[in-house]
């Protein structure tokens, strides 16, 4: 079955300030390709939701995978309205770890 995505409304932020951060370092065509490699791991959680680490020491039912080499995108899964939501996207060693509770109160 697919699941639905749904994301928190500062994965959009997340996202531009990913753009911001990679378009100052490594130019447009890279930037343009990891933000791809990010939707595209997003995107594939709709088929394979229960795929990552899963981090019930920071939330219940919190999971987090790697993406475009240097990303993680945290997420939680609820099977009976199957149902992905994305909690937050971090890039080059931001903290997710205290970012991703405070998306949650």
């Amino acid at each position: 079955m697919i699941y639905k995505i749904f994301r928190h409304k500062e994965v959009e932020q997340d996202l531009f300030d990913i753009i911001n951060l990679l378009l100052e370092y490594a130019g447009f065509d890279v930037t343009e390709k990891k933000i791809s490699e990010i939707e595209a791991s997003i995107k594939n959680l709709a088929h394979t939701p229960h795929i990552g680490t899963i981090r019930d020491d920071i939330l219940p039912n919190l999971r987090a995978i790697p993406t475009a080499r240097k990303g993680v995108i945290t997420f939680s899964v609820d099977d009976d309205k199957k149902e992905v939501f994305i909690i937050s996207i971090t890039y080059a060693g931001a903290d997710w770890i205290a970012k991703t509770p405070h998306r949650l109160k």
